[in-house]
């Protein structure tokens, strides 16, 4: 199974709505903290035991759904497990105390969503015991819109979802939907080969450069410090954000057409183990700044659920010596690698593209891996 999660925005929930909202917060705010005391008096991180003792009392203090009551426990119980266990390693640690507003987790059967004949999507949901619901409106982008429709022809199922409120006021939900996940059987392996350089290189010869992205992300580089030098650390922090979400983005696209590329040629993908990657990669001060902002995991991760959306099998193989070895005779040298960027066998006299000669490698151990 596979969850997606989908953010969206409220539009602007009348007076009443908002009112309602903002007290459903507060209150499982205040749950939270109270089922965490309760928890903590109780000397429990177990489930059935608080609920036995608290559930009943708990019923009568908050003016919340039942489900989302139990949402509260578990997220109270969750920070008391988190908690125990650090101290049980020894780390320096405390009881969280649930003095800011978290999110409201709402239970998958206790709300639901529909779409209005306008094509606008509405969600239901309980803001307080009892049957009484509200329907708020979401802005949802086309993606949106699509994964909806595949609720609503029944390509997945609903799980929980989140409600918040954003700093500037603005209401958010994410909403989880689970899918089933079926594999083809694949007709071969595409590798891949992760880097600054070129951001990925497949082995059937597709490149993704980096160049463009890297260039960017020095100007950003440039810009902070001169924001830090006068001072100005709040617009160093938006600034951060906004190069965040930027390469999210950018790894969204390189993802998707990966996946596209390998669901065409009906192969699997196989992506190095990415653990380590930032020793193994080590450069100049000015590098190793650039690896730092560089989401590998990020790019994996992307890979491999859209991938599971589109029934392609995801490899990991370990990455050991894929850079040094020649795809052609199996020679091993760090000498076949004399230039960054070109591959040249000192045994065969092979040569390509350092970093495709990379992705074949990865391909040829999945291959291995698969018994192929």
């Amino acid at each position: 199974m596979l969850t997606v999660s989908l953010k969206a925005k409220f539009l602007a929930p009348n007076k009443g709505k908002l009112e309602k909202m903002s007290r459903m917060v507060e209150t499982y705010r205040r749950a939270c903290f109270w089922f965490l005391k309760q928890a903590e008096a109780l000397d429990t991180a177990s489930r059935a035991e608080l609920n036995r003792e608290t559930y009943r009392q708990a019923c009568e203090l908050f003016d919340l759904n039942r489900g989302t009551l139990q949402c509260a426990m578990l997220k109270a119980l969750s920070a008391r497990r988190s908690y125990v266990s650090r101290k049980r390693n020894g780390k320096k640690t405390s009881l969280p105390k649930f003095d800011r507003p978290i999110p409201v987790m709402v239970r998958q059967d206790c709300y639901s969503l529909h779409q209005l004949p306008s094509g606008t999507w509405v969600i239901k949901f309980p803001v307080s015991s009892g049957r009484s619901k509200i329907a708020v409106p979401l802005a949802v982008s086309a993606y949106h819109a699509r994964r909806l429709q595949d609720l609503a022809g029944g390509s997945c199922r609903q799980g929980s979802i989140e409600i918040w409120q954003s700093k500037n006021g603005e209401w958010y939900v994410s909403i989880s939907l689970v899918y089933e996940t079926y594999y083809n059987e694949p007709g071969g392996v595409i590798g891949v080969d992760f880097g600054i350089v070129k951001l990925a290189v497949l082995s059937n010869n597709a490149f993704f450069d980096g160049r463009p992205v890297r260039w960017r992300k020095e100007r950003w580089a440039e810009r902070r410090k001169a924001l830090q030098q006068a001072g100005r650390l709040s617009r160093v922090k938006k600034e951060a954000g906004r190069e965040r979400r930027w390469m999210r983005h950018i790894n969204h696209c390189i993802s998707k057409r990966i996946v596209e590329i390998a669901k065409a040629e009906n192969k699997a993908i196989a992506l190095e183990n990415l653990l380590g990657i930032r020793e193994r990669a080590k450069g100049s001060r000015k590098f190793n700044r650039m690896m730092s902002g560089w989401n590998f995991r990020e790019l994996a991760s992307f890979i491999e659920y859209k991938a599971a959306l589109a029934g392609v099998p995801v490899i990991y193989v370990d990455p050991k010596e894929t850079s040094k070895t020649c795809p052609k005779c199996g020679n091993v040298s760090r000498y076949n690698r004399k230039e960054q960027g070109w591959f040249k066998c000192t045994r065969c006299g092979y040569q390509s593209d350092a970093d495709r000669v990379g992705a074949l490698n990865i391909a040829a151990k999945a291959l291995d891996a698969l018994g192929a």
